[in-house]
């Protein structure tokens, strides 16, 4: 049936519903007239006569007395919450009250806590994660990292000194990247890719001894140079029983930098709110021995490893000295970036530029394990001194020209 026919019907005089009228047994007492048009517009639209059915014609007529198809009684929706919430133990008041202000204070503060736990726990589980799967390359399978919070450093402990280790060239092998020679504080300042940071605090009989920096071009693991703080106590006193120094060594690490120690060499210092570690304190140092790999003494060398805006810190002195965790780890948390010295002092301040393989000082014999970011099947173990290189290649020149 076309549009103009439907439209043709509906727009007849008013025959067909008063026709409707005059067949009052047909239909319900309680039609009015929306129902007695709807009922119209369905005779135009089917015809029962000429077997022009509505859809599901039959299957109403069959099923009108499935008590499924009922109305349903007032009230129903309530019951059937009330029956829901039983037969599932479920507790919901009776009367709702309208939610004080100490109500919704304490409600809250509860949603409060709740995301800081779930939030701690997240933190915690990741940082496992991180530890489980922090190296894939077959020589880091025996150890375990630690890394510190907010900054890409850290330790990564061995139970013996690995094999594979990278050993840098001499610095005469590569003297064109080296740039030797004194110059000024507020030069090296210049140089460098992040804030120096200075102890607000060190040992009285301690003093500035010398300021170092090292050029890393060839070390794609340091964002820039790596500057060193060296105090030394004072050579009128008494002999020290150990190095007499504490050096303060900082750089910007570009990759993660671990240090490589002996098992159970280290421990925690304090961990933030997420039990995430803020510094780390290793006891001892890798001892070289001729003709056999370095082993671990845990004496000499006591060391705080700490991070902060991106830069790392690695504050060592010598427990023979008296140098302890507890000392060391004051110095870190008084890292200031204020430096104690005007722009005219900093220019008559001499800082020494050396190459950092050829630093002479208790990190001469340090083992690094580096993480490239984005790359964890190219982690690899390097030493960042050429000392241990330079005195085996002595010796073979030594027995080379005996025989």
């Amino acid at each position: 049936m076309s549009m103009s026919e439907f439209e043709g019907q509906l727009n007849n005089d008013g025959d067909a519903i008063s026709s409707l009228h005059k067949q009052e047994h047909a239909l319900p007492a309680d039609f009015g007239e929306e129902d007695l048009a709807f009922v119209e517009e369905l005779n135009v639209l089917f015809s029962p006569e000429e077997e022009e059915l509505p859809p599901y014609f039959a299957q109403t007529l069959l099923e009108s007395e499935d008590p499924r198809f009922y109305p349903v009684e007032p009230g129903f929706e309530k019951k059937t919450s009330v029956r829901v919430f039983r037969d599932l133990k479920l507790r919901r008041p009776l009367y709702h009250h309208p939610r004080s202000l100490l109500g919704a204070v304490t409600t809250g503060m509860r949603g409060i806590s709740a995301r800081r736990s779930l939030l701690a726990f997240t933190a915690a589980f990741m940082f496992m994660i991180l530890i489980t799967v922090a190296f894939t390359a077959p020589s880091f399978a025996q150890g375990v990292a630690i890394l510190l919070q907010g900054a890409r450093g850290g330790v990564y402990q061995v139970p013996n000194y690995p094999k594979n280790v990278h050993r840098p060239l001499h610095s005469h092998q590569h003297s064109s990247n080296a740039q030797p020679g004194p110059i000024s504080l507020l030069a090296a300042l210049q140089q460098l890719h992040f804030s120096m940071y200075w102890p607000a605090w060190y040992p009285r009989n301690y003093t500035l001894d010398s300021i170092y920096l090292y050029q890393a071009k060839d070390q794609s693991w340091s964002d820039g140079p790596v500057v060193e703080l060296v105090f030394s106590l004072p050579e009128t006193g008494p002999s020290p029983k150990g190095s007499g120094e504490i050096v303060i060594r900082e750089f910007k690490p570009s990759e993660e930098v671990l240090q490589v120690v002996q098992d159970e060499a280290v421990h925690i210092i304090q961990n933030d709110q997420y039990g995430l570690p803020q510094a780390i304190y290793v006891k001892g140092q890798w001892l070289p021995h001729t003709g056999n790999p370095p082993q671990w003494a845990y004496s000499g060398r006591s060391e705080v490893i700490y991070g902060q805006d991106g830069v790392v810190f690695w504050i060592a002195g010598d427990q023979r000295d008296g140098v302890d965790e507890t000392m060391l780890w004051h110095i870190a948390q008084t890292m200031a970036l204020k430096l104690p010295f005007n722009r005219q002092t900093l220019s008559q301040f001499t800082v020494q530029q050396a190459a950092l393989s050829d630093a002479r000082d208790v990190f001469e014999n340090e083992l690094v394990a580096f993480y490239p970011y984005g790359s964890p099947g190219s982690a690899y173990f390097q030493s960042l001194s050429s000392y241990q290189q330079q005195q085996q290649v002595t010796a073979q020149k030594s027995v080379s020209h005996g025989s």
